[in-house]
C-alpha cells in the first residue's frame, strides 16, 4: 500500500497533538494508495485505551472522498505508549476490508504499521512511502 510522506506526517502530528489520548481518523484513497488522511475526534469514553470515530465524521469523510473521486479505504489511530500492533480491543472493533494504520509514539521516533483483518486475524500490510 503506497502512502505519501505528507499523509505520514499528518498522522504523526495528529498523534503527537492528542497524546496521551489515542487520536483517530480515516484514510482516503484507492485500492493501492492512501492519498489523504481525514482527522476525526475520538469520542470514545476511554480515549486513553481505545478510539471511536463519530458517525457524522465518517459520513463527512465519505462525502469528501467521493467529491475527489476517492474512497474511504481505512482508518488510523495512535498507540501513544505501545507498539503499532493491533490490540485485542482493535480486533473487537475492526470490520470490513479496511486498512488499519497504527502509529506508535513509544520511542523517540514514531513508528507506523498497517494491517488488514483477514478471517478474524490481522495481517500486516506493507507501507511503501512516496514523496
Amino acid at each position: 500500500m503506497r502512502i505519501s510522506d505528507q499523509v505520514v506526517a499528518a498522522i504523526e502530528a495528529h498523534a503527537r497533538q492528542t497524546a496521551p489520548e489515542e487520536c483517530c481518523g480515516l484514510l482516503l484513497g484507492t485500492g493501492s494508495a492512501i492519498m489523504q488522511s481525514a482527522r476525526a475526534g475520538n469520542v470514545s469514553a476511554e480515549p486513553l485505551r481505545r478510539y471511536e470515530i463519530a458517525p457524522r465524521e465518517h459520513f463527512a469523510a465519505i462525502r469528501r472522498a467521493r467529491n475527489q473521486g476517492l474512497d474511504v479505504i481505512g482508518a488510523y489511530h495512535s498507540h501513544p505508549l505501545s507498539a503499532p500492533e493491533p490490540s485485542e480491543i482493535d480486533r473487537q472493533q475492526a470490520f470490513g476490508n479496511f486498512i488499519f494504520v497504527i502509529v506508535s509514539l513509544r520511542g523517540a521516533a514514531a513508528e507506523m504499521a498497517a494491517w488488514r483483518l483477514d478471517g478474524g486475524n490481522f495481517i500486516p500490510v506493507p507501507l511503501v512511502r512516496n514523496p
